[in-house]
């Protein structure tokens, strides 16, 4: 019985796949809600909110950077970190588009690698360990500041006391709340740190940060669904190709058994109809019924680590591949039965056809 191929959708996107194509289902909506989200939110954010100085951009601009001087900050603070504006270009392409090639999911792993190695407790790239020299008190005789290492932020009570009332200095700024700077690495949660780890409970940045976002693409690309397309199908050629199909998948083993058991696949000649049985397997979708089926059909691809799974797949496969599927099925060519003793014919029997058959018979 000839299986009908389960009906898509016709703008579902079609994907190169090693060396088939893929009709995939992806559901790509939650990952581009999310960081439509996010983006609105990085972009909203302004550096005063930020509680930083001598910078105009918002907090989105500050990531493209991921990183902030001293200068910038307003005091001796850290050196400029490595930016996230090739990251951020790639998200902002992926969240516009209706489907994902190979490399892409890829390069989606690499960057939340990227931002999960930042985001390290001693990472000195991990924005909450931002260091400053930062001011912690004022000495009440001598009216000096009290310095020490500080992570996060460096706009503390103390330095905005000290500022204006010591320093004389005419400015409107204020102190940031005490949860974003800490005398201890992997403590303090500044807005850049929530903008990329937090959970979206913290202000100014309460939505999902980057991190939970690009989780969810990931979540949604592994759990992409493909249909391999019958124009690009699987081939089933190279040496050894047949056994793994035969072995591996058992929708094939089973079509291969009940052909091989069919006289509608055995020839006049007593031979297997190799012919007949490639039309069979090459014009009916395959299904999948499990991950491990799933991974070989990708290996047979030639597309291992293609995130997603197989649902169905067509094959292409020579006559010399089903052949040797026969064998491994266990077909064999009819025994002819030999004639009962009472049914062999005699002399007398056999026809006579020509002039050496009469001498034989009169002799």
């Amino acid at each position: 019985m000839v299986k009908r191929k389960k009906r898509l959708k016709k703008d579902e996107p079609v994907i190169s796949m090693g060396t088939g194509k893929s009709r995939v289902e992806y559901d790509g909506e939650g990952f581009a809600e999310l960081y439509n989200k996010w983006k609105s939110k990085a972009t909203s954010i302004t550096a005063s909110q930020m509680g930083v100085s001598r910078f105009t951009g918002k907090l989105y601009d500050m990531l493209m950077r991921h990183g902030i001087d001293g200068r910038i900050m307003g005091n001796s603070g850290p050196k400029e970190t490595p930016g996230l504006a090739k990251e951020l270009e790639f998200l902002d392409k992926l969240a516009q588009q209706p489907k994902f090639t190979p490399e892409e999911a890829k390069e989606l792993e690499r960057v939340i690698g990227i931002l999960n190695a930042h985001g390290g407790t001693d990472s000195d790239l991990n924005p909450r360990n931002i260091k400053f020299e930062g001011i912690v008190g004022i000495k009440s005789r001598t009216k000096k500041p009290v310095k020490k290492t500080i992570y996060g932020h460096y706009r503390t009570d103390d330095y905005v006391e000290y500022r204006t009332d010591y320093k004389n200095k005419v400015e409107n700024i204020k102190a940031v709340d005490d949860d974003w700077w800490d005398t201890s690495k992997g403590v303090a949660t500044p807005p850049m740190w929530q903008a990329i780890y937090g959970d979206g409970n913290l202000q100014p940045f309460n939505a999902p940060g980057l991190v939970t976002v690009i989780t969810e693409g990931v979540k949604a690309i592994n759990n992409a669904v493909h249909h391999i397309e019958e124009d690009a199908p699987v081939k089933i050629e190279r040496e050894g190709a047949a056994k793994f199909a035969y072995e591996g998948i058992s929708e094939i083993r089973q079509m291969m058994n009940i052909m091989v058991k069919d006289d509608e696949f055995t020839t006049k000649n007593g031979n297997f109809a190799t012919t007949r049985a490639r039309t069979r397997l090459m014009g009916t979708p395959i299904n999948v019924r499990n991950n491990t089926e799933s991974e070989k059909v990708k290996t047979l691809l030639n597309a291992k680590g293609t995130p997603g799974f197989v649902e169905d797949f067509y094959i292409y496969i020579s006559r010399r591949q089903v052949n040797h599927m026969a064998k491994l099925a266990g077909w064999k060519p009819p025994v002819k039965e030999e004639p009962k003793e009472d049914e062999k014919l005699t002399s007398d029997d056999r026809e006579i056809k020509d002039w050496r058959t009469i001498m034989k018979v009169v002799a």
